[in-house]
């Protein structure tokens, strides 16, 4: 089944699941670590995909300074995903800063929704 799918029938699915921040932080979640194991292990099994994690802010703050923190959001996802075995040339980090919402209202309930690090799967 996997190999008949698309890229983009896979990330319609959302096979991974991403992985949440506090506000203003970069450091990974004890909820976003179980997110995380679980995406090394399905990466680990489709040994031949490739993913982008992009790394998202919410409204507040400058748009600069949230793309530093998107790029350092990503780049700990990535980290992580290497501790746990998954070879680091298999995920790009791309910072998406605040630019991209998954959520527009302006409420800590959206705002938790749009800081995290998402997942692209590019080739499989």
């Amino acid at each position: 089944m996997f190999a008949q799918k698309s890229l983009a029938q896979l990330n319609s699915e959302r096979p991974l699941a991403d992985a949440y921040f506090d506000l203003d932080s970069s450091s990974i979640r004890d909820d976003g670590k179980a997110s995380l194991t679980a995406n090394a292990t399905w990466l680990k099994r489709w040994a031949n995909t490739r993913i982008n994690v992009e790394g998202h802010c919410d409204e507040r703050g400058t748009s600069e300074y949230n793309l530093g923190l998107g790029e350092r959001r990503a780049a700990a996802v990535k980290a992580y995903l290497v501790e746990l075995g998954v070879p680091v040339d298999r995920v790009v980090i791309v910072s998406k800063g605040k630019e991209t919402p998954f959520c527009t209202e302006s409420a800590e309930a959206c705002w938790q929704q749009n800081r995290r690090g998402h997942f692209v799967i590019t080739a499989k």
